[in-house]
C-alpha cells in the first residue's frame, strides 16, 4: 500500500492542523528519529506547538517515539519517528472507521422513511412527522415523502468500494500479494 504524500499531507492537516502536517512531513522526510527541540529547530515553530501535534500524531498511530536517556545529566530525551507501514497502518484504521460510519448511515437511511418541507427543504425521519402531524415544525407547510435510493444507491457503492480498498490493504500489510 503505497500511499501518496498529498493523502498523507491532507489526512494530517485534516486530523491535527497544519503544524501537525509540517512535523509529520518533516519526519517522513528525514527518516531519522529527531527530538521535539530539533524539530522545532527545523520548522522554526515554537516548541510547545511541536510537542502537541506530536503527542496528536502519537494518538492516531502517525508517529512514535524512543525514551533515551543522557549519560550526563540523567534527563529523559525523546526521539520522534515514522515509517510507511506506520503510516499505512494508521490510514487502515481510519478507513476502517469511516466504513464502519458509512455502514451505520446505510442501514439508517434503508430502515426508514424520510419527509422534506417544500418551503426550506429541511428532512425529517417518520417518526419525527408522525410527531408533528405531518407538518413542518419550523414553518407548518405540509411534508412531502422524499425517494432516498439515490442516496442508499451511492452509499452503497461508497461501502463496497471502500471494503474493497481495506481487504487490498491489508493483504499487503500482511504481505500478501494483491
Amino acid at each position: 500500500m503505497s500511499t501518496s504524500a498529498n493523502d498523507i499531507r491532507s489526512l494530517a492537516r485534516e486530523l491535527v492542523g497544519e503544524v501537525g502536517e509540517k512535523v509529520l512531513m518533516l519526519l517522513i522526510q528525514v527518516k531519522e528519529p529527531l527530538s521535539d527541540e530539533e524539530i522545532s529547530e527545523k520548522l522554526g515553530l515554537r516548541i510547545n506547538d511541536v510537542r502537541k501535534a506530536l503527542y496528536d500524531l502519537v494518538k492516531l498511530g502517525l508517529v512514535s517515539y524512543k525514551r533515551m536517556t543522557r549519560r550526563d545529566s540523567y534527563w529523559h530525551v525523546y526521539k520522534w519517528y515514522t515509517d510507511e507501514k506506520m503510516i499505512s497502518q494508521a490510514l487502515l484504521r481510519r478507513k476502517k472507521e469511516v466504513l464502519r460510519k458509512l455502514e451505520a448511515r446505510l442501514r439508517y437511511e434503508s430502515e426508514n422513511v424520510f419527509y422534506m418541507c417544500p418551503v426550506d427543504g429541511s428532512r425529517y425521519s417518520f417518526d419525527e412527522v408522525f410527531e408533528n402531524y405531518f407538518r413542518c415544525p419550523r414553518c407548518g407547510s405540509d411534508l412531502v415523502e422524499v425517494d432516498n435510493t439515490q442516496i442508499v444507491e451511492k452509499l452503497r457503492e461508497l461501502v463496497d468500494k471502500l471494503r474493497r480498498e481495506i481487504e487490498n490493504d491489508e493483504k499487503v500489510l500482511s504481505g500478501r500479494s494483491v
